[in-house]
């Protein structure tokens, strides 16, 4: 077994071999209805990560963190608008849109191919916990822990999203449906303040407006922090 996974010490068993990323997320899925039913939170870690090397100082906290002391998600995305003056100038026009419904953490960047991975069974109901319970935020433009929790919550709570893969710099959730489009620009607004990179380094236009045609047609979201 991975040492992350003794490092972690939850439940949890790696992956057969999969066919591709499709099949991992479709497994993810399945994980998903059963962790409802016996009350547990899956989600995806691929093994060649170094994700242990950014828990170590969080870990050392991860006892104390208590969901009754999670930020407000308003208060988190205003507090980023006032300090971001430039939204203005990034928003553009809403796109048609790129679907995404697989996991694209579970892929090697630099080679192409699919990372060896294990489910890990979170001992909580609430998925937004995952980021309390694996706490890798806290550097750079990454949120601290008990921040993504909240924006977590905000997002479980209003479209169902939920965590499905962790490396040491990514995240990705995976929804029941894509946002309405009516709401697609609001919610492609926060992913920017959330991980500016997802619009930054991860569009071609560089714009708000082309994050959130891709939300209004996909079921996973995708941040990466650099």
């Amino acid at each position: 077994m991975s040492y992350i996974l003794d490092y972690l010490g939850f439940e949890s068993r790696e992956l057969p071999d999969r066919v591709n990323a499709q099949n991992i997320t479709e497994f993810f899925r399945e994980e998903l209805k059963k962790g409802k039913e016996f009350g547990y939170t899956p989600v995806i870690i691929p093994l060649e990560d170094n994700l242990e090397d950014f828990l170590a100082d969080n870990l050392e906290e991860s006892g104390s963190y208590k969901t009754s002391e999670l930020l407000s998600a308003e208060g988190f995305f205003e507090r980023l608008s006032d300090e971001n003056t430039d939204l203005e100038d990034i928003k553009g026009n809403i796109t048609k849109g790129d679907k995404n419904d697989t996991l694209v953490s579970v892929t090697d960047y630099a080679s192409g191919e699919l990372a060896e991975c294990a489910v890990v069974h979170l001992p909580t109901d609430k998925p937004w916990e995952a980021a309390l319970l694996v706490p890798f935020g806290g550097w750079n433009e990454c949120p601290e822990p008990l921040e993504m929790a909240a924006v977590l919550k905000l997002w479980y709570e209003q479209y169902g999203a939920v965590p499905a893969a962790i490396t040491h710099d990514t995240l990705e959730l995976v929804l029941p449906k894509p946002v309405p489009r009516e709401k697609a620009m609001e919610v492609a607004r926060q992913h920017f303040l959330f991980c500016p990179d997802r619009i930054f380094q991860c569009t071609s236009t560089g714009t708000i407006g082309e994050l959130a045609g891709d939300l209004s047609v996909s079921t996973v979201w995708y941040f990466w922090w650099d």
